[in-house]
């Protein structure tokens, strides 16, 4: 089997190092560092070929999802199946269904891990999928293989996914971000609720600002998640006060 990676960020790298350990896996990125991509066991190869594989799997950021949608229209075969791992599923559903041909499979995923959570082991790791349009074997197949290698599979729709991920993820990157600001740390008078408060921090550290602003530009639930926060955060303030 072969797989095509198409971007080779932190997550892509994780994704390469565990897939290529069970099928031959392609790699394209505008820029590649050799060494990276054979120690991860794969090998660079060209848009093109990539888009020939079986499976492709778009490991690029939300806000240019859009753009390798058109760009790879015309490159993908009616036997790739194409598979995005964005942390919101309605927009890169409705635009690669959208841009790609009728015959192109689509499955939404998203890795409930990252390079940090996941940097030993994926056993035990969250990872959503949302069938869009693909043959139900290929997908029990899938399925199958992931709940092999010790994942949790949760299956939902890109509805559901985003307003569960609005209220869960978004939320803690917000209240993280918010502590990034306020440049919070550990102090030598705090306590083990504190502390523990900061871990929040483990989380978003290190991810980008990017990856917090198209989360909460593209996820049709956020909004109502940012406007809840505020008003529960001002009556706590105001009962504060009373």
């Amino acid at each position: 089997m072969k797989v095509g990676i198409l971007g080779f960020g932190r997550l892509g790298k994780l994704l390469t190092r565990n897939l290529s350990k069970d099928a031959t896996t392609l790699v394209y990125d505008v820029e590649l560092n050799e060494r990276e991509v054979l120690e991860a066991g794969a090998t660079i190869s060209s848009l093109e070929e990539i888009c020939q594989c079986p499976i492709l799997i778009l490991c690029v950021p939300i806000s240019v999802i859009e753009t390798i949608a058109k760009e790879i229209s015309t490159l993908v075969t009616k036997d790739t199946l194409v598979v995005d791992v964005c942390s919101v599923k309605v927009h890169p559903m409705n635009l690669l269904m959208k841009a790609l041909p009728e015959e192109t499979e689509i499955l939404g995923t998203h890795p409930m891990f990252g390079p940090d959570s996941a940097a030993k082991s994926l056993y035990g790791c969250k990872i959503v999928l949302c069938k869009q349009r693909i043959e139900e074997e290929k997908y029990k197949n899938i399925k199958g293989y992931l709940e092999s290698h010790g994942l949790k599979v949760i299956e939902a729709t890109a509805h559901e996914h985003d307003k569960q991920i609005a209220n869960s993820l978004i939320l803690t990157h917000t209240i993280g971000r918010t502590l990034m600001d306020m440049q919070s740390k550990e102090m030598e008078i705090d306590t083990k609720g504190y502390r523990r408060l900061l871990k929040i921090l483990e989380t978003v550290e290190n991810d980008s600002v990017q990856l917090f602003k198209d989360m909460n530009k593209y996820n049709p639930y956020a909004k109502e998640m940012r406007e809840s926060l505020s008003s529960s955060l001002e009556r706590t303030l105001e009962s504060a006060l009373k």
